[in-house]
């Protein structure tokens, strides 16, 4: 008699299990994420040249917008100004010892980000500019490197509100 309903539970546990399957198989394969081609590696040449300035003969401006970089995964923000399109345009940082050319995609306004690694204490920044009329810029800067995990126990100890709460006694 146990071991009859030991088979029969064995059955109608398989049987669900295959209808669980079936169901939830055909909602994954449906829900997977489809990967786009990564833009191919170099200069990007511009489309139209409507914008191009015949006696354009000042570099691109380039400015770093961040100040400080947390240890691990960065979003770098840039801002290139010129009067003309850019035919060329680069970054590379250091990560230790290595230097790491990355992609510079393109915001509104001129601005542009890259998604970089950075590494206590100081990460270097090397941005280079080009435009259609080849006037080139470069620009090399240093950028500090924080622990994020100091700054973030660094604001909770300084939070006024736990000064004045005092959840800890006083500290000597």
């Amino acid at each position: 008699m146990n071991r009859i309903l030991y088979l029969l539970f064995l059955i109608s546990t398989l049987y669900v299990l295959i209808i669980l399957i079936n169901f939830y198989n055909e909602r994954l394969a449906n829900a997977q994420w489809v990967m786009q081609p990564l833009p191919l590696p170099g200069p990007v040449q511009p489309a139209c040249c409507t914008g191009t300035v015949e006696n354009d003969t000042t570099p691109p401006k380039i400015t770093i917008l961040n100040d400080i970089l947390y240890e691990g995964n960065n979003v770098l923000k840039l801002k290139i100004e010129d009067e003309s399109p850019l035919k060329l345009r680069g970054i590379n940082f250091t990560q230790g010892d290595r230097n790491i050319e990355t992609y510079l995609a393109k915001e509104q306004n001129q601005e542009y980000i890259a998604l970089i690694k950075a590494i206590p204490p100081v990460t270097e920044i090397q941005v280079r500019a080009v435009d259609v009329n080849d006037n080139a810029a470069r620009l090399v800067q240093q950028i500090k490197v924080v622990n994020w995990f100091d700054t973030v126990l660094s604001s909770i100890a300084n939070n006024p509100i736990l000064k004045i709460i005092n959840p800890f006694g006083e500290i000597r």
